[in-house]
């Protein structure tokens, strides 16, 4: 049986499809059902589930945007105490389980070239998200000391940026992908003439679809012990690139401005995959467009429930 934390979530809901289709037990939960950074409720979750074989971490509070540049304290307070809740509830109910955790790209140095595993600690984070990010070494950093002071089998994933169905499309909390989808989606809804795009379309990114995501992630459950290895399609696609295939999905007849004095980011980034592929023979595909047209037409059917949705309805606390 599988554990999941931040089973609700984007990923997660893909990742709970699979599993059905597979046949494979598993137990989710929301926040709102047992609340991970509080120790009374992670405990009584965990200990009512200490027979798991596998854990899999997926729980954290993050969206991107410049939400990070206007919460770092949140992120920083809540992040830290669900990773410390979920690594002591480990050690203490599920030593036997295998902790597969899902980290973030953006913990890499602003600088390291190539973004290789070796490398996660090797230097400063970017401004934009340096305490979001330093939540994620710190996971990273937790799950090394659990492996060797208590013996227990605890991996950490780094994953390109995902998008597809359930994403997150609001313009102030979305990745760039699922931005643009939203973006894109709305201007052909509205008749807009142009649709912008931040920075000169050069930016490079690594994406990959969720779905691909998820069918890598289960084999390596069994495969993978005490790693920290990059999963992702090991090569970049540039922000012009990506939004005229949104734009192509979405049916967008209009204008593309790019907007080269609005905020971009690092101008390139995509993690090393070397290991995923020659370790493991894991594969993800760079041609985004069929999880591109897949994403496209689930939010254009679902975009007047869901087009000013915010990510955090209650702002944290």
């Amino acid at each position: 049986m599988i554990l999941i934390t931040g089973g609700t979530g984007f990923v997660g809901k893909h990742l709970q499809a699979e599993l059905a289709k597979r046949g494979i037990e598993h137990f989710v939960f929301s926040s709102k059902e047992h609340d991970l950074t509080n120790p009374a409720q992670a405990k009584e979750v965990f200990a009512a589930h200490r027979n798991a074989q596998t854990l899999l971490h997926l729980a954290s509070y993050q969206a991107a945007g410049e939400f990070p540049a206007k919460h770092p304290a949140e992120q920083f307070r809540i992040n830290n105490l669900i990773h410390v809740n979920v690594l002591e509830n480990w050690r203490q109910f599920m030593p036997q389980a295998k902790l597969v955790a899902v980290g973030s790209s953006c913990a890499y140095p602003s600088k390291a070239s190539p973004l290789v595993e070796e490398k996660f600690l090797d230097g400063e984070i970017h401004g934009s998200v340096y305490s979001y990010a330093f939540t994620k070494r710190l996971l990273f950093t937790g799950i090394t000391a659990y492996n060797d002071q208590f013996k227990l089998n605890g991996t950490y994933l780094i994953p390109a940026t995902m998008f597809g169905e359930h994403d997150d499309f609001h313009p102030d909390t979305a990745h760039v992908c699922g931005a643009l989808i939203g973006r894109f989606v709305r201007a052909v809804k509205e008749n807009w003439p142009q649709v912008e795009i931040w920075g000169d379309g050069t930016q490079v990114r690594d994406l990959m679809y969720v779905g691909e995501f998820v069918n890598a992630l289960i084999p390596l459950i069994s495969q993978c012990d005490r790693d920290i290895i990059n999963i992702g399609p090991g090569r970049g696609t540039s922000i012009r690139d990506l939004a005229q295939a949104i734009s192509q999905a979405a049916g967008y007849k209009g204008e593309l401005f790019f907007n080269a004095s609005r905020y971009t980011g690092v101008k390139e980034k995509f993690i090393d995959t070397s290991k995923f592929v020659k370790k493991y023979q894991g594969s993800i595909s760079n041609d985004l467009t069929a999880g591109i047209k897949k994403t496209v037409e689930w939010y254009a059917a679902n975009y007047d429930q869901i087009k000013d949705r915010p990510k955090f309805p209650a702002k944290a606390v």
